[in-house]
């Protein structure tokens, strides 16, 4: 995991890999854009969370620093790897899985052994009870499990890309998440446009380095705040003007629509979900 002022679902996330882990390697810091901003760390409770979490089996390792980019953020926990560890899980502190998937999830690299794969999103927006639909939906939006071995590195982030040692011969094996999520029905839960402080700042770093020019203008005011803002009924005229709600421009992504969701969050979200919704107020009433 890679972290920065990243507390939201932070704790509910590690609550839910923690049983199932190995290891779990965390870089937390700013990349530049964020240092050129004056951050050193994160201000909110990320670094009160990680240092306070139980970890009685000592698989919690924690690098802490300023990056230039995410690229040497993923490299700066990866030089910790164990040598023996055969999959790394790339996870962000707004994704978790129901434990029957992450479960689903080990019996399958055990039997196909793929090098990658790709995991179907249900993307959370503002709130618990919607999600993104369309273009958030694509065939490898998420690239999230690697095969790794001693000396592999991060060649990208974006897209997450492993780099093997030179001469090592590995045959590729890709799991596409359509295949994964039509196979065994595992899918990640997303909550990546639920707090409004999370968005805001989610969208201002987007715009300035990675969607630029395709990110729609002044998204967070002229989208997300009027959204939330409205009544459920009202919501669909707000989506129809961008056909949907995902911060890039439609003519770059299609439709992407919110649908209501009527299932079961992770463990770790139901047991707390009333505490997170009161922090979603939170920041409405003081954005």
């Amino acid at each position: 995991m890679i972290v920065f002022e990243g507390d939201y679902v932070l704790q509910e996330c590690l609550e839910q890999v923690y049983p199932y882990a190995t290891q779990i390697l965390i870089a937390e810091g700013p990349v530049k854009y964020w240092q050129d901003r004056g951050r050193t760390t994160s201000t909110d409770r990320t670094n009160e969370i990680l240092n306070n979490f139980p970890d009685p089996d000592n698989k919690i390792h924690i690098v802490r620093g300023q990056y230039s980019e995410k690229d040497e953020q993923c490299n700066a926990y990866l030089t910790h790897l164990r040598d023996d560890i055969d999959y790394l899980w790339n996870l962000d502190s707004d994704e978790l899985y129901l434990q029957s998937d992450i479960e689903k999830m080990i019996s399958f690299l055990q039997e196909v052994q793929p090098t990658s794969v790709g995991v179907r999103s249900k993307s959370f927006y503002g709130g618990f009870d919607n999600y993104l639909t369309g273009f958030e939906l694509n065939r490898d939006n998420f690239l999230r499990i690697f095969r790794v071995t001693p000396g592999s590195t991060w060649l990208t982030h974006r897209p997450p890309t492993i780099r093997y040692p030179e001469d090592l011969n590995i045959s590729r094996k890709h799991i596409d998440s359509e295949t994964l999520y039509n196979t065994t029905g595992i899918e990640m839960y997303h909550y990546s446009y639920v707090f409004p402080k999370q968005v805001k700042n989610k969208i201002e770093y987007y715009k300035a380095k990675v969607s630029m020019s395709k990110c729609i203008d002044d998204y967070y005011n002229r989208v997300y705040v009027p959204w939330m803002n409205a009544e459920p009924f009202e919501r669909y005229q707000i989506e129809k003007q961008f056909q949907g709600v995902h911060e890039f421009k439609p003519e770059y992504r299609g439709e992407c629509y919110t649908a209501d969701f009527d299932g079961q969050h992770p463990t770790a979200i139901e047991k707390n979900i009333e505490a997170l919704m009161a922090r979603i107020k939170r920041e409405m009433e003081n954005q």
